[in-house]
């Protein structure tokens, strides 16, 4: 249960969103990171596999024709979050919604990103995406049903205002050969909504272990706009010890047949 809150929404959040897709026939996954598979040389898909029977999810990135010196992408994507939302839907230990409240509903949200990235230095790529996202709720959704958590908050505000935008930028590069690194900035916006603005930057470091597997290691720092006030917080936080905890994780890569 604890792994499924730190991962509710967070799929994508130490990711390195570019525009370049894998390989054909390539995948990689994570303990934490979604399965990534190369359908073509110009289109990719990608899951969570741990969420995906709690909230099914899907993404696709299609690449596009270059501008200038800029690759470019599409992805599309959607979750169906109810299923996880009903199990936080109790009281007492991780109950993070009331019973007492109206039943969750069924929730389909859907996202469309436009991905540019070019190359600065040799081996140094930067990254740019703006996005629209859209949430439908096929039934009334209870106002007080919000889980006022860093992230969470403002992916699942797309549910109470109905839509959502957003833009980030990623800078990638080599430290050593078998050292990269990692650094980001984006903004979730929500216009209108109670709590209509978050901040989010992340560092992470890649280390390659060999040639299929590679170690994570960073930080997310989150400023937000909430109901009760802004807040500012480095992630991972276990609320438990009430700190911050390096983010760690083990991606492995391979080539299907």
């Amino acid at each position: 249960m604890i792994i499924l809150i730190g991962q509710l929404f967070s799929a994508q959040h130490w990711a390195h969103h570019s525009a370049f897709s894998l390989p054909e026939k390539r995948w990689d996954i994570g303990i934490f990171q979604p399965f990534r598979f190369g359908v073509s040389e110009r289109m990719e898909y990608s899951i969570h596999p741990l969420l995906f029977s709690v909230m099914p999810n899907l993404s696709i990135k299609i690449s596009k024709k270059n501008i200038g010196n800029w690759a470019t992408a599409s992805r599309y994507g959607g979750f169906y979050p109810t299923p996880l939302l009903n199990m936080l839907t109790h009281k007492g230990q991780f109950g993070m919604i009331s019973p007492d409240l109206e039943p969750i509903p069924r929730l389909l949200g859907l996202y469309t990103d436009l991905l540019m990235t070019r190359a600065l230095f040799t081996s140094t790529y930067l990254s740019i995406k703006t996005g629209l996202s859209l949430g439908l709720s096929f039934s009334g959704l209870d106002q007080r049903t919000t889980i006022d958590l860093p992230l969470v908050y403002h992916r699942l505000g797309i549910f109470y205002n109905k839509w959502a935008i957003r833009f980030g930028a990623d800078l990638a590069g080599n430290i050593t050969k078998k050292l990269r690194y990692l650094v980001d900035a984006d903004a979730h916006i929500l216009p209108g909504f109670n709590g209509d603005l978050s901040l989010e930057h992340k560092g992470v470091l890649f280390w390659e272990i060999n040639e299929h597997l590679q170690l994570l290691c960073g930080y997310k720092f989150v400023w937000a706009r909430f109901p009760f006030g802004s807040q500012a917080r480095i992630l991972p936080y276990i609320p438990i010890i009430e700190t911050w905890v390096p983010f760690i994780d083990l991606q492995w890569s391979g080539t299907g047949k």
